[in-house]
């Protein structure tokens, strides 16, 4: 506004342009917005060769999430995190534009089936999709497995019965056109281990969750690395999805580096002791921002 004040229309016709291109997240940026559109209609004209050109903002498309947050188990101790973090996971990508964000809590095998398949019509008509899950897993025979709160566990054989596989997970997000992320916070101290009977001596339960390969165009985003379990840290949220949310909010970091520094925050944060770990590529055709520059 100060330029078109000073009479410089060029200059106040740029910086107009550059405010719509930004998000209009929040109350406040719609009315930003749509002063700067007035204003532009009332300046009219072309800018001038010598004002600044502003790129056009790359718009995500329709970006859909589903966060799920399973504490309450039957079998074994309740579980203090995992229902904060998702609040906090949700929270945050409603923040930055997702249009549709499902958040879930405490379900059982039936209900995550149910959550899973409706999500998955929903990626089919998104852009990105993206689920995160906090609660137990558990890994069998290099096969990784979320576990619902209703699953008792009782032998290994239990496991393919009463758990759900992560390539469940990973179908759900498959229909999205451009970018497809599967978040695993389920790397903790698993007590089902520990009480559940073998029934093959050779049957192989791991700790932590197996490494993964996607397919082309999914991430798929450990908590920890393979062997390790994740820490749920001194405050309200663990040391994942702290440094997730921050990093998810600031603008103008690419999805790929993203991660990295989350990993590189969670190794500061934990002394070392919890390494999150990311599979899978996505196209280098494309950049992917939680929020834009």
């Amino acid at each position: 506004m100060r330029f078109r004040q000073k009479g410089d229309r060029d200059r106040a016709r740029s910086d107009f342009e550059q405010v719509t291109t930004l998000p209009a997240t929040n109350e406040g940026a719609r009315k930003a917005l749509a002063v700067a559109r007035e204003q532009l209609a009332a300046l009219g004209g072309p800018v001038s060769s010598s004002s600044t050109t502003i790129a056009p903002r790359t718009i995500p498309g329709r970006r859909v999430a589903l966060v799920i947050g399973n504490s309450a188990y039957t079998a074994v101790p309740a579980l203090a995190n995992p229902q904060r973090d998702a609040a906090a996971v949700a929270a945050t990508l409603r923040n930055v534009g997702f249009q549709k964000v499902t958040l879930e809590s405490d379900l059982t095998r039936e209900k995550l089936f149910n959550a899973l398949r409706a999500f998955a019509g929903e990626a089919e008509q998104a852009d990105w999709a993206i689920v995160y899950y906090a609660g137990h897993g558990v890994e069998m025979n290099g096969i990784n497995y979320v576990i619902p709160i209703d699953a008792k566990l009782a032998t290994d054989r239990d496991v393919e019965f009463e758990a759900v596989a992560l390539d469940k997970i990973m179908s759900a997000v498959d229909g999205a056109k451009k970018l497809r992320v599967v978040l695993l916070d389920a790397c903790r101290d698993n007590p089902f281990t520990n009480q559940m009977r073998r029934s093959v001596a050779s049957r192989s339960i791991g700790r932590g969750l197996a490494e993964v390969e996607p397919d082309a165009g999914m991430l798929v985003v450990y908590a920890a690395k393979h062997g390790q379990t994740a820490l749920d840290g001194d405050g309200t949220n663990s040391p994942f999805v702290t440094a997730l949310i921050n990093r998810m909010k600031t603008p103008g970091i690419e999805i790929r580096r993203l991660f990295d520094l989350v990993r590189d925050d969670v190794l500061a944060t934990t002394n070392r002791r919890q390494q999150p770990f990311s599979y899978g590529s996505v196209s280098g055709a494309e950049d992917f921002y939680f929020v834009q520059k």
